[in-house]
């Protein structure tokens, strides 16, 4: 059987994850040697298709009312479906598996001829509900409107979706009823992603890591540490924003794939994401993979993630004083780390192990095809 797997790629400094699953489809795969695997994506905007997806339209941006995010959809979308078509006259493919589904809005035709799968971890109204974007409902029921309109067409028309949490599940029957979806999570390598000795030190150390440092809470957390960093905890910040200097911080600018990253998640005391704009952040599942005890808030998918608080703590997002006593009571208390570390491996053992996940999802295309 041939597989497609077309994947949207790293979209600049902001979203950086979809590097992971690309890893995680590829370790599978050594476990089904019937498949044979092509991996496609899209390349770098070019500088009028950036214009087109990205540029203000004067008067109309102001009101919000430019639809930018419609804009991007259709950008995307025409880019991606111009690629698979390119891939599919090269390499005849079986099957089609698409990540994200957003890319696939107009590819429509492609899927009256070829089984076509869609791998989401958020629809678009899923998305933009997020607290961590200030815009009015109105504004956002407007400009959104003709995305999912398309999205609704496009989950409709898929051979399957795959949805990567019960939370971005929910969201595709509630936008697309009569979708045929299913959870499924492609999972990480926890043959790399483990736990590791840890180090003594001096101070106990807290990791965060994201993209987008004030949307995913980074703020939050300095202010929550406030005159603690430096004197009794330190943090590691990954992240390719603009931090300022300050005493007990040290700012890495890493990739995903960067073996001093999984360094700095093994030997983490906590892992903080107080996020107000994420789906089912890769950064939670590799520390908690690492048996690294994590705390995040409840967004989007990620109290399924963290086992609804039983593999790791969750707290509301923009709340920085139960984000402080959190954090000062887990760095306080070395066994309930412990305990809560060897949780969040056992979740990652039995929910997200790439190996096992890709044998599910192999299954699911041998049928399709």
């Amino acid at each position: 059987m041939r597989v497609l797997f077309f994947n949207e790629g790293n979209l600049g400094g902001h979203i950086l994850g979809q590097g992971q699953l690309d890893e995680a489809l590829r370790v599978g795969l050594e476990g089904a040697p019937d498949i044979e695997a092509r991996f496609a994506g899209i390349g770098e905007m070019r500088r009028l298709e950036r214009a087109l997806a990205t540029r203000p339209v004067a008067l109309l941006a102001d009101r919000h009312l430019d639809f930018r995010t419609l804009r991007w959809h259709l950008v995307q979308a025409q880019r991606a479906r111009a690629q698979v078509r390119r891939e599919l006259r090269a390499w005849p493919a079986d099957v089609a598996h698409v990540h994200s589904h957003s890319v696939a809005l107009t590819m429509r035709r492609i899927m009256r001829s070829l089984p076509v799968v869609l791998s989401l971890d958020t629809t678009v109204r899923g998305w933009w509900e997020m607290p961590g974007w200030p815009l009015d409902h109105w504004y956002r029921s407007i400009t959104i409107a003709p995305s999912s309109a398309l999205e609704r067409r496009a989950l409709r028309a898929a051979a399957l979706v795959l949805a990567w949490t019960p939370w971005a599940k929910r969201s595709v029957e509630r936008e697309a009823p009569g979708t045929n979806v299913v959870e499924h999570h492609p999972g990480l390598d926890l043959r790399r992603y483990r736990p590791a000795e840890r180090q003594e030190r001096e101070r106990p150390r807290v990791l965060f890591v994201g993209g987008r440092f004030a949307a995913k809470g980074g703020e939050d957390l300095l202010a929550a540490l406030g005159e603690d960093l430096g004197r009794d905890v330190e943090l590691d910040l990954v992240t390719r924003d603009p931090v300022a200097e300050r005493p007990g911080v040290r700012v890495h600018r890493l990739d995903p794939s960067d073996p001093r990253l999984l360094e700095l998640q093994q030997q983490a005391d906590v892992l903080c994401l107080p996020t107000y704009g994420d789906t089912n952040p890769w950064a939670l599942l590799e520390a908690m993979a690492c048996a690294t005890p994590v705390v995040s808030t409840r967004v989007g998918g990620i109290p399924e993630l963290l086992d609804e608080g039983r593999a790791g703590v969750l707290v509301d997002h923009g709340d920085r004083r139960a984000l402080r006593e959190t954090l000062l009571a887990l760095l306080a208390d070395p066994q309930r780390r412990e305990q809560l570390g060897e949780r969040a491996r056992e979740w990652c053992e039995r929910r997200y192990d790439a190996r096992v996940q890709f044998a599910s999802l192999a299954e699911r295309l041998r049928a399709l095809s």
